[in-house]
């Protein structure tokens, strides 16, 4: 569910955005910013609220056969949010705190209130140098909202909080280097039921590039990341090295590969493992319009059963307007194949949609039908889960300067 900014909607639960899935730390695809900002200099104040009518088709996440039927419901949800910036000729400042009030209609006992916040410092220190912070927390009542790597989709309480702070560089006019420290926290309820285990990734990233033309630009990349699961009783030593080139199709355009080796230890079960990883990425932005699509392969450790897989995984969005800023749309899909190096543990294709059709009303006032649908295929018989949820929200948010 979305709230939308004046030129561009603005992403309430963007969890599928194309740039998180570049990250380096456990969840490959671990969530995003939640919030973007409206850009408006010195310092603003959003408040807002999104007022939502639902129709939950799988209330239980329950793995149901062909010829069942799953628990369905239908829920309103009220999801008040504010949102502090500020921007600068060096500084840019942005936080952001949602919360989800959700009452269903028949099955009282998943009623709650979770949680988003954001923060984000970018401060240029020299004129070459420039520094970048960033935290995101979050809490849902699902793992399919969570959207972690490998993780099967229940209804358990999730929390989740991912920091990172990254250093660009320009060592010489035609030379780069960026360096990026990152740390992810993942804690779960009822663990001993569900073999969830939960744990932290800290680890970094770096990549040496040159610019050979003026469109093109080639060099190199070393990622290692340290896992500590299952409250420390597994720990996982992670690390990918190998080129990476890209290439500025047009002023808005960029094509991104990489690829190399990727090497994973695990210090408990003293097992080694090594094989290629790929990574490719197409990113076209403009002022009002965003497209991006990247699929790739690693190994990452993965917060259920406190192990680790092979990941396989495709993904992209589109948010654009469509009619004279008035009318917009919003899409993201993403798939994702996890394959455990232990027999005994279960694989997962997982998919997670979801889509926003709004239309602005008043520049305070937006209308939107909301779709979103997820999936997970265990590969065993019967071992599917399905869930679509469905309906139209109300949003109210206006920003307000500071003097």
């Amino acid at each position: 569910m979305m709230v939308l900014t004046r030129r561009l909607a603005l992403p309430l639960v963007a969890a599928l955005i194309v740039c998180a899935a570049a990250s380096t730390a456990a969840a490959q695809d671990q969530p995003p910013s939640e919030f973007e900002s409206w850009g408006l200099p010195g310092w603003s104040f959003t408040p807002g609220v999104v007022i939502g009518a639902l129709f939950d088709t799988n209330v239980a996440l329950a793995n149901v056969g062909p010829d069942q039927k799953a628990a369905s419901d239908k829920l309103f949800e009220l999801q008040p949010f504010g949102q502090l910036e500020y921007h600068g000729p060096r500084t840019s400042f942005t936080s952001g705190y949602q919360g989800f009030l959700r009452r269903y209609f028949d099955f009282d006992e998943l009623n709650g209130f979770d949680s988003r916040a954001h923060v984000e410092l970018r401060q240029r220190l020299t004129r070459r140098v420039t520094l970048i912070a960033d935290d995101t927390f979050m809490r849902s009542p699902t793992t399919d909202q969570l959207q972690l790597n490998g993780v099967p989709f229940l209804r358990t309480g999730s929390r989740y909080n991912g920091f990172s702070t990254t250093v660009q560089a320009r060592l010489r006019p035609t030379v780069d280097l960026n360096g990026t420290y990152e740390l992810t926290w993942v804690d779960f309820v009822r663990k001993e039921n569900t073999f969830l285990t939960g744990g932290f990734v800290n680890g970094v990233h770096t990549d040496l590039t040159k610019r050979l033309t003026e469109r093109f630009s080639a060099g190199g990349e070393y990622g290692v990341r340290f896992a500590n699961l299952n409250e420390g009783t597994r720990h996982m030593t992670f690390q990918d090295f190998g080129g990476v080139v890209r290439y500025r199709v047009g002023p808005d355009t960029l094509v991104e590969a990489s690829g190399g080796l990727a090497t994973l230890e695990d210090h408990v079960a003293h097992d080694t493992r090594s094989g290629p990883h790929v990574k490719a990425r197409l990113t076209y932005r403009v002022q009002r319009a965003f497209i991006g699509a990247e699929a790739g392969r690693t190994y990452v450790p993965t917060f259920a059963f406190g192990g680790s897989n092979q990941s396989d995984y495709l993904q992209g969005s589109v948010q654009m307007p469509i009619s004279r800023n008035r009318l917009y749309v919003q899409e993201s899909v993403a798939y994702r194949r996890a394959t455990p190096f232990i027999e005994t543990d279960t694989p997962l294709d997982s998919i997670w949609m979801r889509s926003v059709l709004g239309y602005a009303l008043q520049r305070w006032f937006r209308l939107e039908g909301y779709y979103q649908f997820t999936h997970q295929d265990s590969r065993i018989p019967g071992g599917n889960i399905g869930r679509h949820v469905a309906g139209v929200q109300f949003v109210v948010a206006q920003p307000m300067r500071i003097p």
